[in-house]
């Protein structure tokens, strides 16, 4: 409420000074500190969100559970790829025999140079490197799984399943070798990929095992090499390069693992000139030297990896335009925040008050030599 002060001028009159109340003076500054501390707050929750990456995806929990007896190629498949049999041609300096046809002619296995695959190095079945086309169709992946692959020397081994959007899949792994009957932890990379990406891990893996031998394995070397070195983002678009699933299930170096995925909806690789193709996905056992600087090494030995797959049904899946629509609510927000606390600041005491005046009484001084009256005959005057 304004308040109203009296005044005595020189010459007898009084006068009217209005002074403002303290809510307004200090209404001003609290609107300052309030604009202040909204964009503070806005500018650190942006920054937080740009700088937190997280290294890798972890799991909820263990992979505890029911596990039903493998349904195989029905839900999951086997895959491996051996150093001796190669997707791709190759053509040694004698004939032009491919590799596929002295493979199909010749009943035991043999390595480029026709000297005989040492077995215990390598255990993969035949069906499992070189298998019939096309891939069976799998179901979706909605039970329990726990199965064992041994992945020979500077070989890899993979399971090829169906994950299902409407659960959740807990992935384990467990890596050792088995020295006189004895097992022993062992170091080994796990990737997770689709088929397309799958597709291109295995070209990689030809090329710098002689599918492509008549460039010359010391040329693929080098550019095995000199791609090494590329940034994530950019190897898709090598010649030579690959990534894995969301460039973040890559886990190299590693004796145990555990990683859980959660599909938005089903996974469909769209192609402007093959159209769109449904994706599997490879759970990869890697035990070579994919030219990764932070992967590990083969270890001479066999690697056997123990791998349980754990999905649970989600009780709440969102559709995938939720996500732009979330983002795109709070873009806004934080676009209209500023203009919103403008005007407030701008239209602050701009409204009428009606503030009723107050009569502060004035001082009553004694004056020497004055009767009792004469101030108050100077008030009636």
């Amino acid at each position: 409420m304004t308040a109203v002060m009296f005044a005595h001028s020189d010459d007898g009159e009084r006068r009217q000074v209005l002074k403002p109340p303290r809510t307004v003076r200090n209404q001003g500054l609290r609107m300052r500190v309030d604009v202040l501390l909204t964009v503070m707050s806005l500018l650190a929750a942006t920054l937080a969100g740009a700088v937190i990456v997280p290294s890798s995806v972890a799991a909820d929990g263990d992979c505890e559970g029911e596990v039903l007896p493998t349904a195989w190629n029905e839900s999951v498949q086997r895959h491996a790829s051996v150093p001796f049999f190669t997707g791709g041609f190759w053509y040694n300096e004698w004939d032009d025999v491919a590799e596929d046809e002295v493979a199909a002619d010749q009943p035991s296995r043999t390595n480029r140079d026709g000297s005989p695959v040492d077995n215990a190095l390598h255990p993969e079945a035949s069906w499992m490197y070189n298998p019939t086309w096309p891939l069976p169709v799998l179901d979706p992946l909605t039970d329990g799984v726990y199965t064992t692959l041994q992945v020979g020397n500077d070989s890899t081994g993979s399971l090829r399943v169906n994950l299902s959007s409407t659960h959740r899949t807990t992935v384990c792994v467990n890596l050792f070798t088995v020295v006189d009957n004895v097992s022993q932890p062992a170091s080994a990379d796990v990737y997770l990929m689709t088929t397309v990406q799958h597709d291109r891990y295995e070209n990689h893996y030809d090329m710098m095992h002689g599918s492509w031998g008549y460039w010359g394995d010391d040329g693929i070397g080098d550019i095995n090499d000199a791609l090494s070195d590329i940034p994530p983002e950019w190897r898709s678009v090598t010649p030579n390069g690959w990534t894995t699933y969301r460039d973040v299930h890559a886990y190299e170096g590693v004796t145990d693992v555990t990683f859980s995925v959660a599909l938005d909806g089903p996974e469909i690789y769209d192609s402007l000139l093959g159209g769109a193709n449904w994706q599997d996905f490879y759970i990869v056992i890697d035990h070579w030297d994919n030219g990764h600087d932070g992967d590990s090494l083969s270890t001479g030995e066999v690697l056997v990896a123990d791998v349980t797959l754990m999905p649970v049904e989600r009780s709440l899946v969102l559709p995938t335009w939720t996500v732009p629509l979330v983002f795109f609510a709070l873009l806004a927000v934080a676009v209209a925040a500023p203009f919103l606390l403008n005007k407030r600041y701008m239209d602050a005491g701009l409204g009428p008050r009606v503030d009723e005046a107050k009569q502060v009484p004035t001082m009553m001084q004694a004056s020497v030599g004055l009767p009792p009256d004469a101030t108050g005959g100077r008030e009636a005057e």
